[in-house]
C-alpha cells in the first residue's frame, strides 16, 4: 500500500478586508474562543479565529510526503504562499500535482491512500473551501473523502485512534515515532508568514507530514 501524508498551515485574512457578513462571523468566533480561553490576548484570539475558519483565513502552506505501508519515507514537498494574493497559485499547482500523483498510481494499478491527522474535520474542509473561493476545483475526489468510518481512500489518524483529547505529538509518543523537534508551533505560523519566513513554516509543515506518515506506517494493520 502506498501512502501520501499531507498537512496544511493557515493564516487569518486581514480583518479589514472581510465583507460585513464575515466581520460578524469573526466577532462570533472570537467570542466563542474567549469563553474557552479567557487568558489569551485579543490579538491571539483573532489570529486563531481567522486561521481556523476558511471564510476568515487562507492557506499559506501545504506539505506532502510519500511512503508505503512497509516503510520508507521519500523527500517531502511543499507548496507555499507568502501572502493571500499567492494562495491561488499555490492551490492551482497543488491540485495539478495531486492529479499527476493520482494518475501515476491509477496507471500502475498501485493502491494509494491519502493520510492526514484531523484531515477530515479540518484540512479537507478548509482546503476545499479555499479552492472554491479561488475559482478552482479539486482534481481528485479521493483526497477529499471525509466519511468518518471509512479509511480508504483517505485515512484520518485522529479517526482511527479516537480519543477526546490528544495531539499528533501524543500519537507519536504512543506509537514510538520520533515527533518533529522544532522551535515552531502552529500559533507562530501567521507571524512567521507575515515576516517573510515562509521557509520555516514549510519546514514545520513538512515535519508534521512526515510524522503523520510514520504514524500511518505503524498503524498499517488498522488501515
Amino acid at each position: 500500500m502506498n501512502y501520501v501524508a499531507w498537512d496544511i498551515e493557515t493564516c487569518p485574512l486581514p480583518s479589514e478586508a472581510l465583507p460585513d457578513a464575515q466581520q460578524e462571523r469573526l466577532k462570533s468566533e472570537v467570542e466563542r474562543l474567549r469563553e474557552r480561553s479567557p487568558e489569551k490576548s485579543e490579538e491571539a484570539l483573532h489570529r486563531q479565529a481567522g486561521s481556523f475558519h476558511p471564510h476568515l483565513g487562507w492557506i499559506c502552506c501545504i506539505s506532502a510526503v510519500r511512503g508505503s505501508s512497509s516503510g520508507g519515507v521519500e523527500e517531502p514537498k511543499s507548496w507555499t504562499a507568502a501572502s493571500p494574493e499567492e494562495e491561488e497559485a499555490l492551490l492551482d499547482q497543488f491540485w495539478a500535482d495531486v492529479h499527476a500523483i493520482g494518475r501515476h498510481h491509477d496507471r500502475s494499478r498501485e493502491d494509494l491512500r491519502w493520510v492526514t491527522f484531523n484531515g477530515k474535520e479540518f484540512d479537507v474542509p478548509f482546503l476545499t473551501a479555499r479552492t472554491i473561493a479561488n475559482g478552482l476545483a479539486p482534481t481528485r475526489k479521493d483526497i477529499t473523502h471525509t466519511y468518518p468510518y471509512d479509511h480508504d481512500p483517505h485515512a484520518d489518524l485522529m479517526g482511527i485512534w479516537q480519543s477526546s483529547n490528544y495531539s499528533l505529538e501524543g500519537l507519536c509518543s504512543f506509537l514510538g515515532v520520533d515527533a518533529p523537534k522544532d522551535e515552531v508551533d502552529g500559533s507562530m505560523v501567521a507571524e512567521l508568514t507575515r515576516d517573510g519566513r515562509i521557509g520555516e513554516v514549510a519546514d514545520y509543515c513538512e515535519g508534521d507530514a512526515v510524522a503523520t506518515l510514520l504514524c500511518a506506517q505503524e498503524t498499517s494493520v488498522l488501515l
